[in-house]
């Protein structure tokens, strides 16, 4: 991590904190000594301060928000989980023809991605990794699947295993294919998210696969949001969805995929 905010002054450096537990809903202290640059001793009276001004809570090993924001740009899981649903089961169903018996695949905490681990199900001799209850959940019954699920602070929300231990649990694992769905997508910038901590857990598990499978319906093509989770060309293969009313930019932004020699799926 670049060094950008090293001797801020401890209101500034407060203030900081406050502004990244808007986006992260909850930090650890490791990682917040990492971003500025101070100790954890010092970040620990940062956070003293604004427990005593009741703007922080203190957690096992970190510190949230006293009420948190609630992001109405997220959206409610039950809402996300309907949001283009028929789309997301035609990715499903074309992804999960991708994946082999005997593979090691990673699922993310999309709802996407839930889709794909009920089109698997009972179908595959596979290991899913995942930072995600839901898909756990999902996959617990089939006995020729392996789970393994990755440890980490839960985010309610979304049901979603965050935080910078995940990198530690993901050290000694070696992922075959990571299908990885992101609140937006286009060219120039890559899979983005509009949520830090999840878009870091995507990034790790991206960081210990081969291939990477971005799982991302039409409504996401050729939209930013503000966290870069990766680049256009980490990209292996596209899923999308076969959508009959693309508009030219999105259409440009599939072209110069292809121009890239990046792998493009239009479900039906």
């Amino acid at each position: 991590m670049t060094k950008k905010h090293m001797h801020l002054s401890p209101k500034n450096r407060q203030s900081e904190i406050i502004d990244i537990l808007h986006s992260k809903e909850y930090a650890e202290i490791p990682y917040l000594a990492d971003y500025f640059n101070v100790s954890e001793m010092t970040v620990r009276r940062d956070i003293d301060q604004l427990e005593r001004i009741n703007k922080v809570t203190k957690v096992y090993g970190g510190v949230r928000l006293k009420e948190p924001k609630k992001k109405i740009i997220e959206g409610s899981l039950d809402f996300r989980k309907g949001s283009n649903r028929t789309a997301k089961e035609a990715i499903a169903k074309v992804a999960a023809d991708l994946i082999k018996d005997n593979d090691v695949v990673a699922f993310d905490a999309s709802t996407t991605a839930l889709e794909l681990s009920r089109a698997i199900k009972f179908k595959k001799k596979i290991t899913v990794i995942t930072n995600n209850l839901n898909i756990a959940y999902e996959l617990a019954d089939d006995p020729e699947i392996t789970v393994i699920l990755l440890g980490g602070f839960l985010r309610k929300s979304s049901l979603s295993v965050t935080g910078t231990m995940m990198d530690y649990y993901l050290d000694s694992i070696f992922i075959d294919k990571a299908f990885i769905s992101c609140k937006s997508f286009n060219y120039q910038d890559g899979m983005t998210d509009n949520i830090i901590d999840e878009g870091e857990a995507k990034q790790a598990l991206i960081a210990r696969s081969a291939k990477l499978y971005a799982i991302v319906d039409h409504s996401k093509i050729n939209t930013r949001a503000f966290f870069r989770i990766c680049d256009a060309k980490d990209i292996d293969t596209l899923i999308t969805d076969k959508y009959p009313s693309f508009d030219e930019e999105q259409l440009a932004c599939l072209d110069d995929l292809r121009n890239n020699n990046i792998q493009i799926f239009l479900a039906d």
